[in-house]
């Protein structure tokens, strides 16, 4: 494949992520990306995904094959063997800062291989065209493989229904997903990584100017 298909390739992926609806960013990483395999990570990412779902829809998860909206994405770092996954999702809570620690909660408890609360990154979104291209980044050495069909949704239907998850039943699953101390601390991280973001901000900003 020639440098401008792979251009192009790109870009047609960026513009098809930039008309979907989605407000959280987020990276999921392993204790040790470099000795996890992929048949593991892939196993991992699956169920965590699995659960995630049933944690917004229940049973209808499995019996209307409801699931979140999510587009997720394959890196493998600057040397090619630290590997890690990149996700966009829209949130179906309205409070998007509660969903991201829900989501490095359930990440961190999930296993004994998966990362710290402190070490993934998840959170709003503050522009949709910067990680759009972050996400994809990686195009020009993985090519479509950088996109992960088997755990990614590409059907907005759920995002239409939201409202209709939104019960007793749901915050009551949502509540048992991770005890109040790991949400507490999942909030620390966020408040972590929001700080980090914003001096990155500051500092570009003073660069330009």
């Amino acid at each position: 494949m020639t440098y401008e298909q792979r251009k192009q390739e790109r870009q047609a992926l960026i513009d098809h992520l930039l008309a979907q609806d989605w407000n959280v960013f987020g990276t999921l990483k392993f204790v040790n990306g470099r000795t996890i395999g992929r048949d593991s990570a892939d196993k991992l990412l699956r169920s965590y995904w699995n659960k995630i779902d049933r944690l917004m829809f229940g049973k209808a998860a499995e019996r209307q094959n409801m699931r979140l909206p999510r587009w997720c994405f394959a890196h493998e770092g600057s040397d090619s063997e630290n590997f890690h996954v990149h996700f966009a999702l829209q949130a179906p809570i309205l409070d998007v800062d509660h969903m991201c620690c829900v989501l490095n909660a359930v990440w961190a408890q999930h296993h004994a291989q998966t990362a710290s609360l402190a070490k993934n990154w998840i959170m709003p979104v503050q522009d949709r065209a910067a990680v759009a291209s972050y996400v994809t980044h990686e195009y020009w050495r993985l090519g479509s493989h950088t996109f992960l069909d088997a755990i990614s949704w590409d059907d907005q239907k759920a995002v239409n229904v939201f409202k209709e998850y939104h019960h007793l039943k749901q915050a009551n699953r949502l509540s048992r997903a991770a005890s109040p101390l790991w949400l507490k601390q999942a909030h620390q991280a966020l408040d972590h990584q929001k700080a980090a973001y914003q001096a990155q901000t500051d500092s570009q900003m003073m660069e330009r100017g």
